[in-house]
């Protein structure tokens, strides 16, 4: 994944500061960034998900978030993740499985999504991988509380099954 790949979908971040400001207390020592565009509804949530490889790995679930711009930062590993760009604003239900990407984040990375990309939860490669999770306190609960896995319409959870709604799950190719 680089800038342009990923433009559809969110933000890359990588060590390189976003948005360079001037704030005058650490001049010389630290260069201040600027606002990468995290929201949510609600009370933040900040979490820590370690992913395991499973080359077997089959993607059964998109889902999105209309008040989230959810951040996922990867420590010390490489992930993937399936998307496909935000389509609420023109009243779609579903995502658009013909506009799905899957993605190859570098190690220690970061990616904030636009509000409404459908996605799947991080995919590791070769070895496990630790994220760390921007959240927001209402999307967790409603993903926490569900009863068992099933399509999901909850707080600000959109969640859908790929396979009753389109009869398939996909494969990334993980490389």
């Amino acid at each position: 994944a680089d800038e342009k790949t990923v433009r559809p979908f969110g933000t890359l971040i990588t060590t390189d500061v976003v948005q360079a400001m001037d704030i005058p207390f650490y001049p010389g020592r630290v260069i201040e960034g600027g606002d990468i565009g995290f929201r949510y509804r609600g009370r933040a949530a900040l979490r820590t998900a370690q992913i395991l490889p499973d080359p077997e790995v089959e993607v059964r679930w998109l889902e999105r978030h209309l008040h989230l711009t959810q951040l996922f930062v990867t420590l010390g590993a490489p992930f993937v993740m399936v998307l496909t760009p935000p389509n609420h604003e023109n009243d779609a239900k579903l995502p658009d499985l013909d506009a799905a990407r899957a993605l190859r984040f570098p190690a220690n990375s970061a990616f904030l999504l636009h509000l409404g990309t459908w996605h799947d939860f991080p995919i590791a490669l070769d070895r496990p991988v630790t994220t760390l999770i921007a959240n927001s306190a209402e999307v967790v609960e409603a993903l926490r509380t569900a009863e068992g896995p099933r399509e999901l319409d909850s707080g600000d959870v959109l969640k859908v099954s790929l396979s009753d709604r389109f009869g398939v799950t996909l494969r990334p190719l993980l490389r």
